[in-house]
């Protein structure tokens, strides 16, 4: 019974909002650092431009480090929380700008020379008509029962002919290869040629807890579709991109095509000790809302479950109150019908 209890919650924490996607790595000669995954969630806070990123690292050789992320913009970003997990890993938290995408992570650690680490390209797909974004998970919820989660994709189309974009030209993979389609998504839009979308998002609801995202389609099962395998198409930016002139000139042209190299998800010293803390509200970079303080990260990201947890107590009565519909209307039909013959 006890093994099963263990089996059952190290896949909880294998599904808690991340994708399969290939460890980013860097070492020295005391130290290595394996970066497995991220996520985002946003503030609530009507009034800030804030996200919480949080970042799932592994440490050996040392058993504390500090971080820097830095985006696109060459803005640095120091953690405002770390969250102590087994085997040398840890949860570290970031508070970000809105879609920040981001290039490198300097972790520097105890007692060693700092490691750079490129981030993740975003993944994309194309055909001769449409390129897709996926720029990663942006909310998530998780219960002994079911799990939701939020992405963010764009489309882009290089066609020369209009496109009709819906949510339902999504669809989502498990890493067993079941395919989802969301329950939540943006408005439909007719997309002109040249052009291409804002930041979309898209909602699944209702899925398994052991459930982890391990590929995005666009129109799966026709002849157009594209597939983004996350394993396979999430690789670490070139050092052109991070380091050269090249992340400049591709700066210089669309969100979409250029600067979206650059991923957004799923990385000033600072000692991260192996239990929880928070760091001081002056580590945060100047161009964060200072009415957010790190060290409420706790607060923001228990503010952020609860929000998602009554969401999908909306949709499970939404859903029922559909079934229940379903159910008197076949009754009456059923009914309807046995009079008929009668």
């Amino acid at each position: 019974m006890r093994s099963i209890i263990i089996l059952t919650a190290l896949l909880l924490a294998m599904a808690s909002g991340t994708v399969l996607a290939l460890p980013l790595e860097g070492s020295n000669e005391n130290a290595t650092v394996v970066i497995f995954g991220s996520s985002r969630t946003p503030v609530e806070d009507e009034n800030v431009t804030l996200e919480i990123l949080k970042v799932d690292v592994g440490l050996m050789g040392a058993e504390n480090a500090s971080y820097e992320l830095v985006d696109q913009k060459d803005l640095v970003y120091t953690p405002g929380l770390y969250r102590s997990l087994s085997s040398g890993k840890q949860a570290v938290y970031f508070l970000t700008e809105w879609d920040s995408l981001f290039k490198l992570i300097n972790v520097t650690p105890e007692g060693s020379d700092p490691i750079y680490i490129n981030w993740w390209m975003t993944p994309n797909a194309s055909n001769d008509r449409t390129k897709i974004r996926y720029y990663g998970i942006t909310d998530s919820s998780i219960n002994s029962d079911e799990q939701m989660l939020v992405l963010q994709v764009s489309v882009e189309n290089i066609g020369d002919q209009s496109i009709y974009v819906t949510p339902f030209n999504f669809t989502i993979f498990d890493q067993w290869g079941w395919p989802y389609q969301p329950a939540l998504g943006f408005d439909a839009e007719t997309v002109a040629s040249g052009s291409g979308t804002d930041r979309l998002l898209l909602g699944f609801t209702g899925l398994s807890p052991v459930f982890r995202p391990a590929a995005l389609a666009y129109d799966y099962g026709t002849p157009g579709e594209m597939v983004i395998e996350f394993e396979r198409d999430y690789v670490p930016l070139s050092d052109e991109l991070v380091y050269g002139n090249a992340l400049a000139s591709h700066a210089a042209g669309n969100d979409t095509s250029a600067q979206g190299e650059v991923a957004a998800v799923a990385p000033v010293a600072q000692s991260a000790n192996q239990t929880e803390q928070a760091a001081s509200p002056e580590q945060a970079p100047e161009s964060q809302n200072e009415s957010i303080k790190l060290s409420d990260l706790e607060e923001k990201i228990a503010a952020s479950k609860a929000r998602l947890n009554a969401k999908m107590g909306e949709l499970d009565k939404m859903n029922q109150g559909a079934n229940d519909t379903a159910a008197s209307s076949m009754a009456v039909n059923n009914s309807t019908a046995t009079t008929t013959s009668l």
